[in-house]
């Protein structure tokens, strides 16, 4: 493999390196060779919302930690403020919220830092939540009557469900959930079945680039009740499912997560592996211009445009609802490539070619073509 095709596993495996079991109230102690040269990897870290997990794992390492380490000792103050105003903000939000009759089911984001050493090991930007669909209209009035800046924190995600659990209905979910409180508000809490399901399919959507997600999934897994379902869990799509068990094992083996006894073992494929660290690697990249875009960017840009669409192997085999295994991933990708083909017809015979920067904006809304 050539050394342009090594690097990004090699950062991929450094930055797990550091992440190892950074979760816990003890880490286990950080391999000196890694501590010295994680400053490599600042950059991604923090670009993905490391930091305090890294300075946590890192912390104690030794004398050379402290001048290396200072921009992730000051994420992780950073994220400790943060936590807390975050916390404020969400028995505030959800006090209108039940003033008005609702009790929104909360998940991913501030739901998964209980699972973690210190809330602020896990930061998050804005708060998810979802309500039954005949709720919908209610809750957006109670959000519009929100000030501005705590309106945008609050992400009412009504296609939750489509996208990153499909194989579910809201009866479903909410026939699971608990209700529970936090301060002298109360929320609704999908299952820890439901909630570690959508946590997986959520990255895999995704592609998967960001460590934090897997991380997500290895302090979820260390503390799971004991009478937890795993089938319930697994039950539905049996492709989604193996994407599931195939982030369980790669938690595992990159994080050093410890799985529990009843859980399902079976080997992440290679190509999973190589895909997820080379993610990690490079980051998120934003969408390039809307395709209505490409006439108006020449040959050399277009084409650039183009490439920049290729599908990632991960989100490729989510989509297509396909194996993780047995197929080549070029193959799954071109499918994918004629999946957004096809949206991308369908809304254009739909909309029109839009004639204005505005209409093809508007346009864009939604999975990229």
């Amino acid at each position: 493999m050539s050394r342009a095709r090594t690097a990004p596993l090699r950062t991929g495996q450094a930055i797990a390196a550091v992440l190892f079991t950074a979760w816990r109230s003890e880490p286990t102690s950080i391999p000196e060779a890694v501590a010295r040269h994680f400053s490599d990897i600042a950059p991604q870290l923090l670009e993905t919302g490391c930091g305090a997990l890294a300075w946590w794992r890192l912390r104690g390492s030794g004398p050379f930690a402290d001048e290396a380490a200072a921009s992730l000792r000051q994420a992780y103050r950073l994220h400790a403020l943060e936590a807390v105003r975050h916390e404020q903000t969400l028995q505030h939000v959800l006090s209108h919220f039940n003033e008005a009759g609702l009790f929104p089911i909360v998940f991913k984001g501030w739901t998964l830092t209980g699972f973690y050493a210190r809330p602020c090991l896990r930061p998050y930007g804005d708060i998810d939540i979802l309500v039954a669909p005949g709720d919908e209209a209610a809750a957006r009035s109670v959000l519009a009557g929100l000030a501005p800046d705590l309106r945008q924190q609050i992400d009412l995600d009504m296609r939750v469900l489509g996208r990153f659990l499909p194989d579910r209905s809201f009866e479903s979910l909410s026939a699971r959930a608990t209700r529970k409180t936090i301060g002298e508000t109360q929320y609704t809490a999908l299952s820890t079945e439901d909630h570690l399901r959508l946590v997986c399919l959520h990255q895999l959507d995704h592609g998967g680039w960001r460590p934090l997600w897997l991380t997500d999934v290895a302090a979820f897994v260390e503390g799971l009740p004991s009478d937890f379902d795993w089938s319930r869990c697994l039950e539905g799509n049996a492709h989604l499912s193996d994407g599931v068990v195939a982030l369980l094992a790669l938690a595992e083996e990159l994080l050093g997560a410890r799985l529990p006894r009843a859980a399902p073992r079976r080997p992440a494929p290679s190509w999973f592996r190589e895909a997820v660290l080379r993610g990690w690697a490079e980051g998120f990249h934003a969408p390039p211009a809307s395709l209505y875009a490409l006439p108006k960017l020449g040959w050399r840009r277009g084409s650039a445009a183009l490439r920049a669409r290729w599908p990632d192997p991960i989100s490729s085999t989510l989509h297509l609802r396909a194996p993780f295994r047995g197929i080549p991933r070029f193959v799954l990708q071109l499918a994918e490539c004629g999946r957004r083909a096809a949206l991308f017809l369908r809304r254009s015979w739909r909309d029109g070619v839009p004639s204005s920067q505005s209409a093809v904006a508007k346009s864009a809304q939604g999975v990229p073509p």
